[in-house]
């Protein structure tokens, strides 16, 4: 298990590692997986395999972390709880869920995961092993007073210059189409890829096979704290190997209550041995800053101020 805290208790994060994987998705009970201690609080992090199937396997995973307070402790409003399933090397984020807690009494996070697509997005290592990351922060407002004066008296003002777009590329690996497509049973479970960073935010892609006749990508904004902005994006895919197609450039704006964008194909199928079975999705995105509007700022100088003073004082 590893730890990172802040010297000022600010906030910690925990790997905690899930053995013997293929044993839990045949289980019927809850595994507790590990503890996570944080400003005196104590977070208990758990998976309860459920939905089986005919051959005993779990098709749901439930992943949760419970924190409870005690009344002497300090309030845990302004806590920041997140759960994260990484892939097989454990680096890197493929499944996430957070949430900002504003209760101060009692906390419960939890993620639902389909196994299949678990597996199918690499996150259980050749040695049968699962990592859960769980993250706690204590995050601060910062309110900044406005300097009236020094509006007011400033002698020219200068706008900033606009900021730079920032755009970047992520490729989703698919190193068998048939197998993924025969590992996919159910309409709409896909492949995830880890989480990648452009523009401050985290993003992924989704590819799903089959959805009612269709194929579908998915282009996916990591889960966004309260008062974060929303942020518009253009981007395109560009799919090389079982099939060929390069889509427009697209444009979409991202906020908590719109974080995902689902892209359409015809269903895309295997039509002979021949044919290649791999699939790379390449997804380029430019974040579109906003262009700042100027703003008119009153200027005042030391002549006009002190001119009705003057003007009394010699009156």
């Amino acid at each position: 298990m590893g730890a990172t805290v802040s010297r000022s208790a600010r906030m910690t994060s925990d790997d905690l590692p899930v053995l013997w994987y293929s044993k839990l998705v045949r289980s019927r009970r809850v595994l507790n997986v590990g503890k996570v201690f944080f400003d005196g609080l104590v977070c208990n992090v758990e998976i309860l395999p459920m939905c089986f199937d005919k051959d005993g396997l779990a098709n749901v995973l439930i992943v949760s972390v419970g924190v409870m307070l005690d009344r002497h402790l300090r309030s845990f409003a302004g806590t920041h709880v997140s759960l994260e399933i990484l892939d097989a090397t454990g680096q890197h984020t493929v499944f996430h869920k957070d949430s900002d807690q504003e209760e101060d009494s009692f906390y419960w996070l939890t993620m639902y995961v389909r196994r299949c697509e678990l597996e199918a997005s690499s996150c259980v290592s050749a040695s049968d092993r699962l990592t859960i990351r769980c993250t706690l922060e204590k995050k601060q407002q910062v309110t900044k007073r406005p300097h009236l004066l020094g509006i007011l008296f400033k002698p020219n003002a200068v706008q900033e210059p606009p900021q730079v777009a920032m755009d970047g590329s992520h490729t989703l690996t698919v190193g068998s189409f048939s197998e993924l497509s025969a590992a996919l049973r159910a309409e709409g479970d896909g492949i995830y890829s880890r989480h990648f960073a452009i523009g401050g935010s985290r993003w992924y892609i989704k590819f799903c096979p089959k959805y009612h006749g269709r194929s579908f990508l998915c282009l996916g904004r990591g889960r966004m704290g309260k008062g974060e902005m929303p942020m518009t994006v253009e981007f395109s895919f560009d799919l090389k190997g079982v099939v060929n197609h390069q889509s427009q450039k697209m444009t979409h704006t991202f906020d908590r209550d719109n974080d995902d964008f689902f892209y359409d194909l015809e269903q895309i199928r295997r039509t002979s041995p021949m044919q290649d079975d791999s699939l790379l999705v390449r997804c380029c995105l430019t974040v579109v800053m906003p262009e700042e509007t100027p703003i008119a700022v009153p200027v005042c100088s030391s002549e006009s101020v002190l001119t009705p003073l003057l003007s009394a004082m010699h009156g």
